[in-house]
């Protein structure tokens, strides 16, 4: 077990601003902000905390194409980056608002609206690579060395401010910023908009040392200026960090003049994500008229998948079923058709035949995680609990600090009756998330079934392991 969760630190400072300061005094100690920069281990633990709070009060885009296709973008610019060491993290927000944000760890946000409103690849890119830019330049760190007056919990005020007004909370956001505003300076402020200016900079080389056209940058930025979701908020201009729209455009522009002019990337995945985004946007029907008068270039094949989608939210298997199956007939190797297939034959109830369509697919990508636990979900729900069991033990092994996967597993110890063991299961992934008092009662659930001296001697070990932090979980029988 991993050492040093945090246990809800921005739970109050993040999403409720107005936290006594009984609340705030569980943030953690990290020395006087005035002379503490955040080293990376401490940036990590932060983007921890925040991800967890994140999860229960954002929405997130949970398609494993989407996010698969996020994450490889996301690995490519990063290796082309500053600090290609550092490990990144990158999520998708169901949000129409065009948005990122980034958080102290390797944290990066983005929202569906963000990847709607870009042309192709290389602008998405140029959204991700500004992102990056803040965590590999340390902005936050630098940010807290420059006020004296920055505490932890303003910074995390300040967080909840940049990430609620990118959304529709845009008044929360504000609020958010105003109870912060005391511990920052109008010295903090420009070094803010400064910053700003370098993750454009570094961001603009970093796409483009990863065989991305540096213009996307400039070509984005025009979009925002005229695009009324973003322009309409009334930002006060003290809390404008951003240098003006049509400052950023130019220095875009002039800096990517110094680089190739190389096409622009035309990317069958990209137009995949985007219809699988306007397939979920909305109503069904809404989600329909918007595909079929979608007036961009988008691939053929990506525009009928995204169709098939929305088949199935109307209902309509045989036409969903019709052109997955041409889809796939087509491309073979594309694992979003085979998803499909699976999506509607779990709608239509086949268990089996879905399970057999996540094993197809995950032969195409063996390495995926994610498509092992599809698979094992289909598994556990078509009636090989069995077998469900065996596949989820194994995926822990191999992940031993995942929380999702422990559910998993209690999941399916629990399908065979093994209700001992889907407790612990369940304390290893309460601990994981930051909790060891719900982990100490999920152990204090599996107590009448332990009816044996190993058995007792085993939740024994845990209870220790919870009580003492240990850095690794005992191993399931």
């Amino acid at each position: 077990m991993p050492k040093g969760w945090w246990g809800g630190l921005l739970a109050l400072a993040f999403f409720a601003p107005s936290a006594d300061h009984a609340e705030i005094g569980r943030l953690p100690d990290l020395g006087h902000a005035s002379g503490v920069v955040m080293s990376r281990a401490q940036q990590t633990r932060f983007g921890e905390a925040f991800l967890r709070q994140a999860k229960t009060s954002l929405r997130f885009v949970r398609d494993p194409e989407a996010q698969a296709f996020v994450r490889r973008l996301g690995r490519r610019l990063v290796l082309a980056s500053p600090s290609p060491q550092i490990r990144f993290h990158f999520y998708i927000l169901r949000n129409p608002v065009i948005n990122a944000f980034s958080v102290p760890g390797g944290y990066v946000f983005i929202n569906s609206g963000a990847i709607l409103a870009a042309r192709n690849e290389d602008e998405l890119a140029a959204v991700m690579a500004h992102e990056i830019s803040h965590d590999t330049q340390r902005h936050i760190p630098r940010l807290i060395a420059l006020s004296k007056r920055l505490s932890w919990a303003a910074l995390a005020g300040v967080l909840a401010g940049v990430a609620l007004m990118g959304s529709s909370q845009f008044e929360s956001g504000a609020a958010a910023l105003s109870l912060s505003s005391a511990g920052l300076t109008a010295e903090t402020l420009k070094h803010r908009r400064g910053y700003e200016s370098e993750a454009d900079h570094i961001g603009l080389r970093t796409m483009a040392r990863a065989g991305f056209n540096p213009r996307a940058m400039a070509a984005f930025f025009s979009r925002l200026k005229t695009d009324n979701q973003f322009v309409s908020v009334n930002v006060p201009d003290s809390w404008r960090t951003h240098p003006p729209t049509d400052i950023r455009i130019a220095e875009a522009e002039n800096l990517a003049a110094r680089y190739p002019n190389t096409p622009f990337r035309d990317h069958p995945a990209f137009d995949r994500v985007q219809m699988i985004l306007l397939a979920e946007k909305g109503g069904p029907h809404e989600a329909l008229a918007r595909l079929e008068a979608e007036p961009r270039g988008i691939d053929p094949s990506a525009r009928r998948y995204g169709l098939a989608l929305v088949d199935l939210r109307l209902g309509d298997f045989t036409a969903a079923r019709s052109r997955l199956l041409a889809l796939s007939a087509r491309w073979p190797r594309v694992v979003a058709y085979r998803l499909g297939l699976a999506d509607l034959e779990i709608d239509r109830q086949h268990m089996r035949r879905a399970a057999a369509d996540f094993a197809r697919a995950t032969q195409l990508k063996p390495q995926s995680l994610w498509l092992r636990v599809l698979s094992v979900r289909a598994q556990l729900q078509s009636g090989a609990t069995t077998k469900g069991l065996e596949q989820a033990k194994r995926l822990v092994v191999r992940h031993p600090y995942r929380a999702s996967l422990y559910r998993l597993l209690a999941h399916a110890f629990g399908l065979n009756h093994d209700y001992l063991h889907a407790h612990e299961a369940l304390a290893e992934s309460q601990y994981l998330d930051g909790s060891a008092r719900k982990a100490r009662q999920e152990l204090r659930l599996a107590t009448p079934f332990a009816t044996t001296a190993s058995a007792k001697a085993r939740l024994a070990t845990l209870k220790t392991a919870i009580r003492e932090h240990w850095t690794v979980p005992p191993a399931f029988p």
